[in-house]
């Protein structure tokens, strides 16, 4: 239990502004910069309930937290955001998706999810579902579009950003590989799987430029 947090959550409950007893928005954002990280968390944890596309840059922010719990939460709140599309009939969409890439039904997968970015092409998850199922399917150019896609619409997407550096691998790029789990790294400082692709990477570059 948080208790700072609660005497946090307690506090702006009683001074913000709206109906009594709710927090407001602005009030969450702005303690994601307090200097008391159970407050941070605190903070993290509702916008993820709460937030919106458009908090995506702040919580960004904080995947680079000095605190573990922080920072991880800030990942989860991040993909709860991301999911959201507003519009039940492409929730319905990603469950079918979602479910068929799971049980191995890669084709009719990629074909829900490909509904999903006709259906609604400014929602960043429908592209990036749809950019992990053709991974599975080792269709990697056609994934790589996609996530190419995914950073368009959403540049802080350190999904599809690590997805591209995978499907790099896969067709044997590997200093294109290199760039995009660098910039993975930058989203997510602390990734150690990140940061293992790195210096695997950047090791066999090495060894490939000395044989030339």
């Amino acid at each position: 239990m948080r208790f700072d947090g609660l005497i946090f959550w307690a506090t702006i409950a009683v001074t913000s502004l709206g109906v009594a007893g709710a927090v407001s928005v602005p009030d969450v954002v702005i303690h994601l910069k307090n200097n008391n990280p159970n407050i941070r968390f605190q903070a993290v944890v509702k916008l993820g309930q709460v937030g919106k596309m458009k908090h995506t840059p702040q919580l960004a922010s904080l995947l680079a937290d000095e605190d573990v719990a922080v920072r991880s939460e800030a990942n989860r709140s991040l993909w709860k955001i991301w999911m959201r599309s507003g519009d039940p009939g492409i929730d319905a969409l990603m469950k079918r998706g979602v479910g068929l890439m799971e049980n191995g039904q890669l084709e009719k997968a990629i074909a829900v999810f490909a509904e999903m970015t006709q259906r609604k092409p400014r929602y960043a998850e429908g592209w990036n579902k749809r950019a992990t199922a053709l991974w599975m399917a080792r269709r990697y150019r056609e994934s790589i579009d996609d996530c190419i896609k995914v950073i368009e619409l959403n540049p802080y997407h350190f999904g599809a950003l690590s997805g591209m550096g995978l499907n790099y691998i896969g067709t044997n790029d590997l200093d294109a590989a290199l760039d995009a789990f660098k910039r993975t790294l930058k989203l997510l400082p602390y990734s150690r799987s990140t940061a293992r692709y790195i210096e695997v990477l950047e090791k066999k570059i090495s060894e490939l430029r000395k044989d030339i």
